[in-house]
């Protein structure tokens, strides 16, 4: 074997061990914010108040084969609340329910994610709504087509748990609230 030869092997297996060694890292995410959405229904006397929120940010580190690797985290202005009903949207901002003024932010961190098989993950971490926090669950599902990623969660979120609403008890206005979420980024 020439030396030439035997330089270009040390130099392939060299790489070669360094791809297989290197610790995967999980991939950042931009959200794609005009084609996604965080939305609520409650119940209230009976009949579904449908509502989401506008004003909302989320940094997302994921990579399926990198879990251990993996961060979400949101935040979401409870002040942007909109039900297109003019008396509830002025409602929700106030001190019984979101408290703006002294809550301005909810947010949730994850501390892992987990995978439960079949495209089905779930971030586990806390969520703080008006000043309480709560552990969290978050179960989701995640399609990757390339650079491009749609997850989709639904969960039943105790309001009464983190003091929102607490002037109007179930069963007028339903605890829990569903909240879903609709998200599509790009890496």
């Amino acid at each position: 074997m020439t030396r030439s030869c035997a330089v270009t092997r040390l130099a392939l297996a060299t790489g070669l061990f360094a791809l297989v060694a290197a610790p995967a890292t999980a991939a950042n995410w931009t959200v794609d914010k005009e084609a996604s959405k965080i939305a609520f229904v409650a119940q209230q006397n009976g009949a579904p108040v449908e509502g989401r929120f506008e004003d909302w940010s989320a940094q997302i580190r994921l990579d399926p084969e990198a879990l251990e690797d993996a961060e979400i985290s949101a935040t979401v202005r409870p002040g942007s609340a909109q039900t297109g009903q003019p008396q509830i949207d002025q409602t929700l901002p106030g001190a019984s329910w979101f408290d703006t003024a002294s809550h301005p932010e909810a947010t949730f961190a994850s501390q892992d994610i987990v995978s439960t098989g079949n495209n089905a993950y779930e971030a586990r971490g806390t969520l703080t709504i008006k000043g309480t926090s709560q552990p969290f669950v978050l179960p989701f599902t995640l399609t990757i087509d390339g650079d491009t990623a749609r997850a989709e969660a639904q969960v039943s979120l105790a309001r009464m748990l983190f003091g929102v609403g607490t002037d109007v008890a179930p069963p007028a206005v339903a605890d829990p609230v569903t909240v879903s979420l609709e998200i599509s980024a790009t890496r």
